[in-house]
């Protein structure tokens, strides 16, 4: 009968390993875990689950590692996962069935990564079950891949519903920032001896995540224009540079990247949604709204298993949702308005467990412009997390009950004291109540920390021409002039009220 050998290469991974190792003890019939260096508790936990354990002097090469492990390895079948993986529970039946048969195959299996930071999770397609053979190796010092080597050697490869849960990444930003960076010189010396469109995608990946975006651009165009390279990598590609020209306020370069992704892939949620907002940026909001209908009816089809892509990134409900409902106001549509109201007590409704109807009712208030009670508004400001946030603080912003309104701001802010959009908000309702030095004081603390929307400057402009603070009027306009000189609606919008002022103010 075929045997099945689980096969990892492991450091200092007692956080994760008894996980990965309960998720495929029961279909495995051999665990062999290559060591590389580790320092706690990572042997002790293997041996518990019968693993074969082997040591490997590290030596800044993923793929010499993992073929150290190949060949220790003694199954018929090879399934290769990280520590901080885990095969799902519906994959077991499917993948017996496939180790049933020796046969010259790899199987392509779908790695669903977890990230609660920005509720965004992605799903790749990557062969990580193949029969065994001397004759295959993993290629690649860093995102090592066995595919050449199967590929070389005639293997047949086929497609497969296996799922492995990838929960490594959902991490903090400064984490992954270091994961990044620990990356980074190896891609880099794989690149000087293997120059290609993976190794392109790979590091503009890396160089993304370390907030490099002039690297970044440079190897996703590399990637995008190499038309060798597969078209879903390359519409990811694409779709990445409109995302950094969009954050550069480059619409015009953002728009045309985002146009020859859509003409690689069109059934992309994430691509939609961010051609949605860059439309709404726009004004132009009937592309706005069918972009952002077309990124809900993708995302909903990723997350029933209806599409499969070897590239996807999952939306969250609450994005989509906030998108729908700024172009519904933007276009005074009522009826789009309750609409995408409608979807997200829906989605709240099927999110929740049994016992928490009250949030439900809570919500349904806020929307409907009902006075909420004190036990209510502590309802909602429990509920609020920072996936939800930004959609709470837009509801609470279209909420009718002025006084209402300030406290659930106030009481948000509390928890979420470092969130700009919230204290920008906060700012909003004190403007809409006429206090305008309580707004002025928030719009400061914010300007002194370098905010990047323009409109917290624009603002403390018209306070201070109100006020006739000429100093800090012209404090203001340097200010602008300096940190936006890249943005040409804002230089033409400073230098239009320079002129009206040429009378009144002297440099």
């Amino acid at each position: 009968m075929a045997r099945l050998t689980l096969s990892m290469i492991v450091k200092n991974e007692e956080k994760h390993l008894a996980g990965c190792l309960s998720s495929v003890k029961d279909v495995v019939d051999e665990i062999v875990i290559v060591d590389t260096g580790s320092m706690d508790k990572t042997i002790e936990i293997a041996k518990e689950y019968g693993a074969r354990i082997f040591h490997f002097d590290w030596i800044n090469n993923f793929s010499a590692a993992r073929n150290f492990a190949l060949s220790k390895s003694t199954g018929d079948w090879i399934l290769y996962l990280d520590a901080d993986e885990r095969l799902s529970n519906s994959s077991i039946e499917e993948l017996r069935k496939i180790v049933s048969v020796v046969e010259k195959s790899g199987y392509y299996c779908t790695v669903k990564s977890y990230d609660s930071e920005y509720g965004r999770d992605n799903q790749m397609s990557y062969v990580r079950l193949f029969s065994n053979s001397s004759d295959i190796s993993f290629q690649g010092k860093v995102h090592e891949q066995i595919l050449p080597s199967l590929i070389e050697n005639n293997y047949k490869i086929s497609s497969s519903n296996i799922v492995i849960e990838h929960i490594g990444y959902n991490i903090d930003n400064d984490q992954k920032k270091e994961k990044a960076k620990r990356n980074l010189e190896l891609l880099l010396n794989e690149y000087n001896v293997s120059k290609n469109p993976y190794n392109d995608f790979q590091l503009a990946l890396t160089y993304q995540v370390l907030e490099n975006y002039s690297e970044a651009r440079k190897f996703f165009l590399l990637a995008a224009e190499n038309k060798s390279f597969d078209n879903i990598y390359r519409a990811h590609s694409y779709t990445s540079l409109a995302l950094i020209y969009s954050k550069e306020h480059k619409i015009k370069e953002a728009e045309k990247f985002l146009t020859k992704s859509l003409s690689l892939r069109n059934n992309d949620p994430f691509t939609h949604l961010l051609a949605s907002k860059i439309f709404l940026r726009k004004n132009d909001l009937k592309k706005a709204i069918d972009h952002c209908n077309k990124a809900d009816r993708f995302n909903n089809d990723l997350q029933n298993g209806k599409c499969k892509n070897e590239y996807s990134v999952f939306l969250s409900n609450e994005e989509i949702i906030l998108t729908g409902l700024t172009i519904a106001k933007q276009l005074k549509d009522d009826v789009l308005l309750n609409n995408y109201y409608r979807k997200y007590i829906d989605y709240v409704y099927r999110s929740m467990s049994l016992n928490q109807e009250q949030i439900i009712i809570a919500l349904e208030k806020l929307v409907q412009g009902n006075l909420l009670n004190e036990k209510e508004i502590s309802c909602i400001c429990n509920y609020a997390s920072r996936q939800n946030l930004k959609l709470l603080i837009f509801l609470i912003k279209e909420y009718s009950e002025t006084t209402l309104k300030g406290i659930l701001l106030k009481e948000l802010q509390k928890l979420f004291p470092e969130n700009i959009e919230l204290t920008k908000s906060l700012a909003e309702y004190y403007v809409s109540i006429n206090d305008q030095k309580r707004a002025a004081e928030i719009y400061q603390e914010l300007a002194d920390k370098k905010d990047d929307d323009p409109a917290v400057y624009f603002y403390l402009l018209s306070f201070y021409l109100g006020d006739g603070n000429y100093q800090a009027i012209l404090s203001t306009i340097n200010k602008i002039e300096t940190e936006f000189n890249h943005i040409p609606e804002v230089i033409a919008r400073i230098n239009l009220i320079k002129q009206k002022l040429s009378g009144i103010l002297v440099a």
